[in-house]
C-alpha cells in the first residue's frame, strides 16, 4: 500500500501538468491588479485655545479627509465616519496617563492621552467621543510664522518631593487619580474649524 501511494505522487506530474508562468506575466498581471490610492491630504482654517486661554490662528493639515469617530448616544457605542469639514470644534474633557518609561534620573514619565472630547458638528449636533482619536492628539499647523504641531496631550513626571510623597512633576499636583479633567496649560483646550 505505501509502495501504490509513493508511485502514484512520483506520477502526479506526468499525469497533471501545472500551468507554468514567465515571471514577467505574473508581474504584469500583479501590475494590472494593484489599485493606486492618492494621498489625501486637506488643509483647515482653525483656531487653537490652549488651556492657558492662549490662541493662535492659522490652518490644520490631516493627512485624510475623514476621520472614525466612536461617540456615546444614549448609552450606545455609535462609530462614525464624517469629514474633518463637518466639525465645528474638538475639545478633549478627559485625559488618562499611560506609562511611558522610566528616565535617566528615574522619574516615571507617562503621557495624558485625551479619552473623551466633546465635537460639535456645523449641524449643530454634539458628540461625545470616547477613546484615543490619534489624529487629534497631534496636529500639523501652519501659521504666519510657520509650521509647528498642535497638542492635545502632554507628559508628565512622577517623582517624590523632599517629604517623600508622590506628585506629578509638570502639574504640581498630589492627585494621582486616573482620569484628569485639567490638563497642562500649553494643550490644546479648544480647536475650532472655520
Amino acid at each position: 500500500m505505501y509502495l501504490i501511494v509513493i508511485l502514484l505522487l512520483s506520477l502526479l506530474p506526468t499525469i497533471y501538468s501545472f500551468p507554468q508562468q514567465s515571471d514577467q506575466n505574473l508581474t504584469n498581471q500583479l501590475t494590472n491588479t494593484l489599485v493606486y490610492v492618492k494621498k489625501t491630504e486637506i488643509q483647515i482654517n482653525s483656531r487653537i485655545e490652549f488651556f492657558n486661554k492662549k490662541s493662535v490662528t492659522g490652518k490644520i493639515v490631516f493627512s485624510t479627509t475623514n476621520v472614525t469617530l466612536d461617540h456615546i448616544d444614549k448609552d450606545t457605542k455609535i462609530k462614525l465616519v464624517t469629514p474633518y469639514t463637518n466639525i465645528e470644534y474638538i475639545h478633549p474633557i478627559t485625559w488618562f496617563p499611560e506609562f511611558s518609561k522610566i528616565e535617566n534620573d528615574g522619574k516615571l514619565a507617562y503621557y495624558f492621552y485625551p479619552i473623551e472630547y466633546i465635537v460639535k458638528l456645523k449641524d449643530g449636533k454634539y458628540l461625545r467621543v470616547v477613546g484615543r482619536v490619534p489624529s487629534f492628539e497631534v496636529m500639523n499647523f501652519i501659521h504666519k510664522y510657520g509650521s509647528s504641531k498642535i497638542y492635545t496631550y502632554y507628559v508628565d513626571y512622577l517623582i517624590s518631593d523632599k517629604k517623600g510623597e508622590t506628585k506629578w512633576k509638570n502639574m504640581g499636583t498630589y492627585e494621582l487619580s486616573k482620569n484628569f479633567k485639567k490638563p497642562h496649560p500649553n494643550v490644546a483646550y479648544y480647536i475650532y474649524f472655520d
